[in-house]
C-alpha cells in the first residue's frame, strides 16, 4: 500500500493477590494480577524537554478487591479505599517516586485512569540518562515491574530552548506484536509495532517502510507491503498488514501461515534500513507463544499480560532477534 501512511495511535505475595480475589477466583484459580502490556507501551513516555514521566490510562487484570474499598465503583481510590500504587526506582532500587492510582473495574478489566503523587507533583523528579524500574502493588503486595530505560541528547538547536532532550526506550524496541481477529483463520495477519524519531529538534516527518513475512524453511515471502510511517521524538504505534506476495488487492489470512509448521520472520525496514526482525513458530496448526509470554517459565511479575476480548482471544508479543 504505498504511499497510504500507516499510524494508530498507540512469588508468595502473588499467590496471597490471586487467591484474594473475589468471586471470579472460583472461576480462574490461574488469575495473577497485571498490568496490560499493550497499555504500558501505548502510555508511558517521559518528557521531551524535562524528563519527567508521562502517563495515561493502564489497565490491570485480576487485582484482589481491597477488603477496605468505601467504593464499590472504584475500589482503589488515592483518597479512600484500597491501595494501587507504582514506584519508579533506579536500577539498583533506590525509589524517586511513588504513584497511588484510582482503579474502575470494569467487565474483566481494571481501568486504572488516575492517579496522585506523593509529595504533589512537584514531587517528580525528571529522570536522567539511566535505566529504571517501575513497581507495581496491590495493598502493599508488589504483583509488577516493567523495565525501561531514559537516554538524552543534547539539543544543538539556538531556536529551541535550551538543555537536553529526552527519549524512553526499552520494550518498545524489543517487541512486535502478531494478531489476527478473533483468532479466526480466516482473517487477516497483523503487525504491530513501535516507530520512533530521535532528533534533538522535535518535529514529525513522514518516512517510507517496507515489511515482509518469510517462511524460513524455504525463504518464501508469503506476504509484503510497503507505505510511509509517521515518525516523532516518542514512540507511536504503527499497525501494519500484509499483501499475498503477487496481490496488491488482498490481505494475507492467516490460514497461510497456520496450515504449514515450521519457523517464520517478519523483516520491518524503515528508511532503507533494518528496523527489525521477528521470528516465530508455528506447531500443530499454532502460532506458538515465546520468552515472556510463556506462563510457567516466567516470573509472573515480568510475565507479559495480554487481555484481549476478556481474554478469549491471544495475540503473539515477538521478540525482536537483536543478533540481526
Amino acid at each position: 500500500m504505498r504511499g497510504r501512511e500507516r499510524f494508530i495511535g498507540i512469588g508468595a505475595g502473588l499467590c496471597l493477590l490471586a487467591l484474594s480475589f473475589g468471586p471470579a477466583a472460583a472461576q480462574q484459580a490461574d488469575c495473577i494480577p497485571g498490568i496490560t502490556f499493550g497499555s504500558l507501551l501505548g502510555n508511558l513516555n517521559v518528557g521531551y524537554g524535562d524528563g519527567r514521566l508521562h502517563l495515561d490510562k493502564l489497565y490491570a487484570v485480576c487485582l484482589p478487591v481491597p477488603p477496605n474499598a468505601s467504593n464499590p465503583r472504584v475500589p482503589y481510590d488515592p483518597d479512600s479505599g484500597g491501595k494501587l500504587s507504582m514506584v519508579v526506582k533506579t536500577a539498583d532500587g533506590r525509589a524517586l517516586n511513588t504513584y497511588v492510582w484510582s482503579a474502575e473495574r470494569i467487565g474483566s478489566l481494571w481501568e486504572m485512569s488516575r492517579y496522585k503523587v506523593v509529595g504533589g507533583y512537584e514531587a517528580v523528579k525528571p529522570l536522567a540518562a539511566g535505566s529504571y524500574l517501575l513497581e507495581f502493588a496491590a495493598e502493599e503486595q508488589p504483583f509488577y515491574r516493567f523495565s525501561f530505560s531514559v537516554r538524552s541528547v543534547r539539543n544543538e538547536d539556538p531556536y529551541e530552548a535550551p538543555g537536553d532532550r529526552y527519549f524512553i526506550d526499552g520494550a518498545w524496541r524489543d517487541y512486535g506484536n502478531l494478531y489476527y481477529q478473533r483468532n479466526d483463520p480466516k482473517s487477516s495477519l497483523t503487525f504491530t509495532t513501535w516507530v520512533q524519531d530521535q532528533p534533538a529538534r522535535q518535529g514529525r516527518r513522514s518516512v517510507p517502510y517496507e515489511i515482509r513475512l518469510i517462511r524460513a524453511q524455504d525463504g518464501v515471502v508469503l506476504g509484503e507491503d510497503s507505505g510511509t510511517l509517521r515518525l516523532e521524538p516518542r514512540w507511536l504505534r504503527a499497525t501494519l498488514y500484509f499483501r499475498p506476495a503477487g496481490d496488491k488487492n488482498a490481505y494475507l489470512r492467516a490460514t497461510e501461515v497456520l496450515d504449514r509448521d515450521g519457523a517464520y520472520r517478519i523483516l520491518l525496514s524503515v528508511e532503507g534500513k533494518a528496523h527489525g526482525e521477528y521470528p516465530f513458530s508455528v506447531k500443530a496448526g499454532r502460532i506458538e507463544l515465546q520468552g515472556r509470554q510463556l506462563r510457567e517459565k516466567t516470573d509472573p511479575m515480568v510475565y507479559i499480560t495480554d487481555h484481549i476480548s476478556g481474554g478469549r482471544y491471544t495475540s503473539w508479543w515477538l521478540a525482536r532477534d537483536k543478533t540481526k
